[in-house]
């Protein structure tokens, strides 16, 4: 008997990792069907926090691109509906043709609809 709880994890993880292919592609659309419609808060390393349509807009924008996110030390916690994933992520990105690559610590909180899983929250924060 399998519990629920590596199933959520599972699928936590499938979700992160589609989330970021969809950024290596800047697929403004896909990235939107992940996020929540109502609340989503990006909060970014340097301290400055987008909501969806703002967070949107800086993907659609090209403003950075995403080139890899090499994550470990990943944990999933079930909060009831909402599943928190937490760990390291060591970032690399083009940023008006300079290549940057961030070391953060990163915590995400999904929450899981009739429609899957939907990214609430997203936050680094810069480990020096």
């Amino acid at each position: 008997m399998t519990t629920k709880k590596p199933d959520v994890r599972s699928q936590v993880l499938a979700a992160d990792e589609s989330r970021y292919q969809a950024l290596y592609r800047q697929d403004v659309a896909e990235l939107g069907r992940m996020l929540v419609d109502d609340g989503y808060v990006h909060i970014h390393a340097n301290g400055n926090v987008d909501d969806k349509a703002a967070f949107l807009a800086s993907i659609q924008a090209a403003r950075y691109r995403f080139i890899n996110a090499e994550r470990t030390a990943q944990q999933v916690r079930l909060a009831g509906p909402l599943v928190l994933l937490h760990g390291r992520t060591r970032t690399t990105l083009d940023v008006a043709g300079e290549t940057k690559v961030m070391d953060n610590a990163f915590t995400t909180v999904w929450k899981q609809t009739e429609d899957g899983l939907k990214l609430l929250h997203w936050q680094a924060t810069r480990r020096i």
